[in-house]
């Protein structure tokens, strides 16, 4: 009897193990495929946001084609360059225009005259309008350098580009490619995005696919000839939702895959740099620690603020970069509070001083959901009433990446103006944006990427830039803040402007702690006090001009040589005509 017992009872455990299995397997398979309809129906919306945004990309194109193609302005001249240049500043997505014949280059709005024309070769692709299509093409004043663009040439016009035009519209583990056709020839060349495994043909032929592991889903706009594919692969697709599958696999085993989620999510929560942040801001954690870089006014060498810069090392000691930690706080949806943290820590750290200056600005970086945040406001108030300051010594940073959506960040940024507390659109000129776009935001300053700061007394060819957005901005009535001045001679030539601007960088100090930032306030207050202060300096000699001590000086000129060590980021103009005018 007990050995009966014994078999039946190993029996009902080999069922139940057996049926563990093929309905964990069952529930497998039928959650990937509920995955799999999901991530075409994801797929296909993604094709449908890129044509619309094409479309956009496409009409202002045509614009500039017939505007500039029926100006009766002479070619060239400075006039037609002064409208090029108009054309640019209006527009969000065109790098440059230029004005070409028989093939040739002959200006640009960027590059101006040529001193001799550049012939501009065989073009990708000729669509149906007539068009030419040039891609791949070397983009020269790239601040990062390496950069490609594509030029479209119409009648004695041709636009570049903004290599960057879609880079807002980038997902997850999902490619995308946008193709410009010409459907009676059966040609199609890549004009943006990646480059996808998938030939003319198919992009002519179907709309869906699965080739080679990876789902592909094409929409082609109805008014232009531009298609957009994306592309996902299918590794990725399970990977995006494995509580789907272990759900549907849980139906035969539910208890064996549920321990092992726990047990793999406390383990990865314990180690990752996700958790450990997270952690970290909510303890107050000693691994994280604001220091402050000063900003001066570059006319009267005057410190008249500094902006907050947040340090973390993980819990092995290691110092995480913030261009690390800032997207993991993104990604994971709690950058929020560590922009509260700052926001908490800095304005305790300086009220003193502040209080003691009206005209110190203390400027924190801010991340494109903390402007949907009414938190941040209240925050922003509370803090401010404890330290005793008022809201126009604040500045809140905004990357030129954030500004994305137009009409939802001017509607923040005038919620917050109208508080107060200003605005600035940090890492100028390396994004999208246009000066006009920035001027419909209506924001206090910019604050120009160190990238234009290293071309000064260079012949890169994005050097006369610099110069064209303080003008630019200037007129505009913007303040500007020039990033990344680390030699005198960057200093000397932003102190020759007319404009007012202010700059900071290693020049003057590399960034503080609070202590050490009330010390330098301190100090740089009574040298420039002293300087204003002195009838002999007049004409004044190199070593009376109004800027930093010996001290700083000397330390700005042993730090030159470790930021430049790895050589110049922007090659020099030779006087090879250049493959694009851009």
């Amino acid at each position: 009897m007990m050995r009966i017992w014994t078999n039946a009872r190993l029996r009902i455990i080999a069922l139940a193990i057996l049926g563990s299995i093929f309905g964990s397997l069952g529930g497998f398979w039928l959650g990937r495929a509920i995955l799999l309809r999901t991530a075409n129906a994801a797929l296909s919306v993604y094709a449908q946001e890129l044509n619309r945004s094409s479309d956009i990309l496409s009409e202002e194109t045509n614009s500039i084609f017939v505007k500039m193609n029926a100006s009766t302005i002479p070619v060239c001249s400075n006039q037609d360059l002064a409208e090029l240049q108009a054309q640019i500043f209006r527009s969000v997505h065109i790098k440059d225009i230029g004005r070409t014949h028989d093939g040739k280059l002959y200006c640009s709005a960027i590059l101006g005259r040529l001193a001799h024309p550049y012939f501009e070769g065989k073009p990708s692709l000729v669509l149906d309008s007539g068009a030419n299509v040039y891609t791949h093409v070397p983009v020269l004043i790239d601040a990062k350098g390496g950069g490609n663009a594509t030029i479209v040439e119409a009648g004695d016009v041709d636009v570049v580009l903004n290599s960057n035009a879609f880079g807002d519209w980038d997902r997850p583990n999902i490619d995308y490619m946008l193709v410009a056709f010409n459907r009676e020839l059966g040609q199609v060349t890549q004009i943006a995005g990646s480059t996808l495994e998938i030939g003319p043909a198919w992009v002519l032929s179907q709309d869906s696919q699965i080739f080679r592991g990876t789902i592909y889903r094409k929409i082609c706009s109805a008014s232009h000839s531009v298609c957009a594919v994306t592309a996902e692969r299918l590794p990725d697709v399970w990977r995006s939702s494995i509580s789907t599958q272990i759900a549907y696999s849980a139906m035969g085993g539910f208890a064996g895959l549920s321990f092992a989620l726990v047990l793999s999510l406390l383990y990865w929560r314990a180690s990752g740099l996700g958790y450990q942040l997270l952690r970290a801001v909510r303890k107050n954690s000693s691994s994280l620690q604001l220091v402050y870089q000063p900003i001066l006014d570059v006319g009267t060498g005057r410190c008249i603020g500094a902006e907050a810069l947040l340090r973390w090392k993980d819990h092995n000691g290691a110092s995480i970069p913030p261009d690390v930690f800032i997207p993991i706080a993104e990604e994971r949806g709690f950058i929020n509070e560590v922009t509260a943290f700052v926001v908490r820590h800095a304005t305790n750290d300086l009220a003193q001083l502040m209080r003691n200056s009206e005209s110190f600005t203390l400027s924190i970086n801010i991340a494109a959901s903390d402007l949907g945040d009414e938190r941040l406001v209240e925050q922003l108030r509370d803090q401010v009433h404890l330290a005793g300051i008022h809201p126009g010594q604040i500045a809140l940073e905004l990357t030129e990446r954030s500004t994305a959506d137009l009409t939802f960040v001017r509607d923040a940024i005038q919620r917050l103006k109208t508080v107060g507390y200003k605005v600035h659109i940090d890492d100028f000129g390396i994004g999208f944006s246009s000066l006009s776009y920035i001027d419909q935001l209506s924001v206090n300053a910019i604050k120009i990427d160190q990238a234009f700061t290293r071309t000064i007394g260079t012949d890169a060819m994005i050097a006369p830039i610099l110069s064209q957005m303080v003008e630019m901005a200037s007129s505009l009535g913007l303040e500007i803040v020039v990033e990344g001045v680390e030699t005198e001679a960057q200093r000397n030539y932003l102190a020759a402007s007319d404009k007012n601007l202010r700059a900071q960088g290693w020049y003057y100090s590399r960034p503080l702690t609070a202590e050490a930032l009330r010390l330098f306030e301190s100090q740089n207050k009574a040298t420039q006090d002293s300087v204003m202060s002195q009838n002999e300096c007049k004409p004044a000699p190199p070593e009376c001009l109004p800027g930093l001590d010996s001290t700083s000086k000397a330390r700005a000129s042993d730090r030159s040589d470790v930021r430049h060590e790895s050589g110049p980021v922007i090659g020099a103009l030779t006087s090879t005509p250049s493959p694009a005018n851009l």
